[in-house]
């Protein structure tokens, strides 16, 4: 069965998807890493054209970055509670931006937008903006954007 998204015309599609693209929104993507590829939930933070900036949802915080302090700050914690897309409580890793080609992200989402999983709530925003606050790991110039994009929504 073909996924609700390929049932609509892409100029009726494309404006809502795009319309739900903001800072806050959780989408589910694949993502090519180095060693693989593999679908992660992502928190988009800030729009900057041609990208988007993101942090990468994890369910559990790497044993590395535990053992680093400056690193560890920058976790946040995300529950299942308050976020139905979530299976389980995970955390958000503020410590490093992934940005994502904004046409590759529509054109992901066009073709399954369930791939669009809702908002973290304000109380996880406010968190966000926290740790990126404190982030040694994210240059001053795309910190002052990722806040003003939370903080501005």
């Amino acid at each position: 069965m073909s996924p609700l998204g390929a049932h609509f015309p892409a100029e009726l599609l494309r404006p809502r998807i795009e319309a739900a693209l903001k800072p806050g929104c959780v989408v589910k993507l694949l993502v090519k890493f180095p060693q693989v590829t593999k679908e992660k939930y992502l928190v988009l933070v800030a729009d900057d054209d041609p990208e988007y900036l993101t942090f990468i949802v994890n369910s559990d915080i790497n044993p590395f970055i535990a053992s680093k302090p400056h690193l560890l700050q920058c976790q946040v914690a995300i529950d299942a509670a308050s976020h139905s897309f979530l299976d389980y409580d995970s955390h958000v890793a503020c410590h490093e931006v992934l940005p994502m080609k904004r046409e590759e992200v529509i054109k992901s989402l066009m073709g399954n937008p369930a791939g669009i999983k809702g908002n973290v709530s304000p109380d996880v925003r406010e968190q966000i903006a926290a740790a990126v606050k404190f982030a040694k790991t994210i240059d001053n110039d795309k910190k002052n954007r990722i806040i003003a994009a939370l903080e501005g929504n």
